[in-house]
């Protein structure tokens, strides 16, 4: 199972570096998954996704079929339909949360 994710030139950038620090696509996707649903009742403003993440609009380059496991990827699946939008989706703003969070100190 997988997502297909379709990055802007930064979401992109923020991917390969995490690929470079060790680690494949979906090594790293399943990590940032899993640590953005296992932060889904700290009330953070920014675990929820924004609007225009869950509207499709195109994408500069695409990173297509990173592998997930199952449990994760039924499990963004479910988080997904509960905010309306596609799976694909919510792990791009699930890669970016996890990455903002790194940065910061917080994860």
């Amino acid at each position: 199972m997988g997502v297909n994710l379709e990055l802007d030139d930064f979401g992109r950038e923020v991917l390969e570096a995490q690929v470079r620090d060790g680690g494949s696509y979906g090594a790293v996707m399943r990590r940032a998954a899993r640590y953005y649903l296992a932060d889904r009742g700290s009330g953070r403003v920014a675990w929820r996704p924004p609007r225009f993440v869950r509207r499709e609009y195109p994408r500069v380059c695409a990173v297509t079929d990173v592998e997930l496991d199952e449990e994760t990827m039924e499990a963004l699946e479910e988080e997904a339909r509960r905010h309306g939008m596609a799976a694909d989706r919510l792990a791009e703003h699930a890669l970016l949360y996890f990455v903002a969070d790194l940065d910061s100190g917080r994860a």
